[in-house]
């Protein structure tokens, strides 16, 4: 529900810059935005907005809008007893959103997707899968720790090779010290292989007041996991592994990461830890998303 709430238009600077007007200088023909096309685009705009299942999106009116090219739509929100409205621009021929940025409807999370680097990350799940959880985590981090527990191996269950799962390192230097000597041990042990740094993985999060104690609890960890402890120690020691830690970081920073565990799901954000049933319907609504292409 933190989106509801949330809604900030940068219409000024756009409009300013003339930016929307030149975005829409070539668009087709003009699409008759009313309720009807709400109704026929529910499923994209709810996409877009990232909107619980459990959320009503209830079309009220077009209203004026200040925006070229784009058509004002009001909404209410509705979540039980709670009520918010809405407003949404929609261009002229109906495919293209304006709410915190410009989503394509055909394709909203696109541009996520494009600042997301699959190659060189540790995957769990086949490279074709036709949903892709990208999650940038921390392993010091309580509720990212919660989501190993509680959700990755049921992922798999539920859905098997049709959900690929990436790890990307997002440490929270301010807040732990200790966490990028975890994402660093964690870079390592990719060095070492894919396999490898899952095994590591578990322990990780499994061990939580281990990994305030350094590298020596580190390099056990490793031993434990199975990995090469020589070209372990090594690898940490050295900090080898930093580059890639800050190159995930900076993609995370990219993308607006704000806090840890956060995903993409075929480019589309969860940011927190959600009820699992949530977390599980966006999946859901993707794969069909995926398989509708």
């Amino acid at each position: 529900m933190a989106r509801i709430g949330s809604v900030v238009l940068i219409i000024g600077l756009l409009v300013a810059v003339g930016w929307l007007a030149r975005h829409d200088s070539a668009a087709g023909k003009a699409a008759e935005i009313n309720g009807e096309w709400a109704t026929t685009h529910e499923a994209q705009l709810r996409r877009a907005l990232n909107l619980p299942e459990y959320v009503e999106l209830n079309f009220k009116e077009v209203g004026e809008s200040s925006v070229p090219d784009y058509r004002l739509l009001k909404f209410e929100l509705v979540a039980g007893e709670r009520r918010r409205p809405l407003q949404l621009y929609v261009s002229h021929d109906g495919q293209r959103l304006l709410y915190d940025r410009v989503y394509e409807l055909d394709d909203p999370f696109r541009v996520n997707r494009e600042k997301i680097d699959l190659a060189n990350a540790p995957a769990r799940g086949p490279a074709g899968a036709p949903v892709t959880i990208v999650e940038y985590s921390d392993y010091t981090c309580g509720f990212c720790r919660r989501f190993f527990e509680q959700m990755e191996e049921p992922l798999f269950e539920r859905y098997g090779d049709r959900v690929q799962l990436v790890y990307k390192h997002f440490p929270l230097v301010g807040l732990r010290a200790w966490s990028e000597d975890a994402a660093l041990a964690g870079a390592c042990a990719y060095r070492q292989g894919n396999d490898r740094f899952w095994a590591l993985h578990g322990k990780l999060f499994q061990s939580p007041a281990r990994l305030k104690q350094g590298a020596p609890a580190l390099v056990g960890l490793a031993r434990e996991a199975g990995l090469d402890v020589p070209a372990f120690k090594t690898c940490l020691e050295k900090r080898e592994t930093l580059a890639e830690v800050q190159r995930d970081v900076a993609e995370g920073d990219a993308l607006g990461v704000e806090g840890t565990p956060t995903f993409y799901v075929n480019g589309r954000p969860i940011g927190g830890l959600v009820p699992a049933e949530d977390f599980l319907a966006i999946v859901d609504e993707e794969l069909a998303a995926a398989t509708r292409q």
